[in-house]
């Protein structure tokens, strides 16, 4: 039959193994869940505070909401715009899987008068973009990039990076 019939063959293997081959486990990412954030790095410690999430089962899926609490309680809504495997981590060329996300607006002043990009009248904060980091340790961060730019952001090089903010997992 092998020989005979190749096309038909081909398709039989496709039936038979097809749903096997397609399936794979589904992504999860810590900035998916209902958590807090504790602030890792000084940069975030200063200006944001501890983050709250408001939990997102929905992975790059556009459109899908999220709600970000800053550590003063000012809340902003999130809308995702998609996610890709890029160079999203500022201090190395490796890819990494990151969830863009449009801001409904800028949160204004955050902790010590600081905002996220600049004046928000002016310079408003547009995108965060999460990703998961390693820190020196070995242990899981949640890495989040601001950007000021109306278009959506492609990867770390984008055009108005405003900063980069790390906050721990455990």
């Amino acid at each position: 039959m092998q020989l005979r019939y190749p096309f038909a063959s081909t398709i039989a293997a496709c039936v038979v193994c097809g749903p096997v081959l397609a399936q794979s486990a589904t992504e999860h990412h810590v900035w998916q869940d209902k958590r807090k954030f504790e602030p890792y790095s000084r940069t975030a410690e200063s200006i944001t505070g501890t983050i709250r999430l408001s939990g997102n089962p929905d992975f790059a899926i556009p459109g899908s909401k999220l709600a970000i609490t800053f550590g003063n309680g000012k809340k902003v809504g999130l809308t995702s715009v998609g996610a890709s495997w890029r160079q999203w981590d500022e201090t190395g060329d490796k890819k990494a899987t990151a969830e863009v996300f449009k801001l409904s607006r800028d949160p204004g002043a955050l902790r010590n008068g600081n905002t996220l990009c600049g004046d928000p009248k002016t310079d408003p904060a547009r995108y965060v973009v999460f990703l998961e980091k390693s820190s020196f340790g070995g242990s899981l961060l949640l890495g989040m990039a601001v950007f000021g730019s109306k278009s959506t952001p492609h990867d770390i090089n984008s055009p108005n990076l405003c900063g980069t903010f790390n906050y721990s997992t455990d």
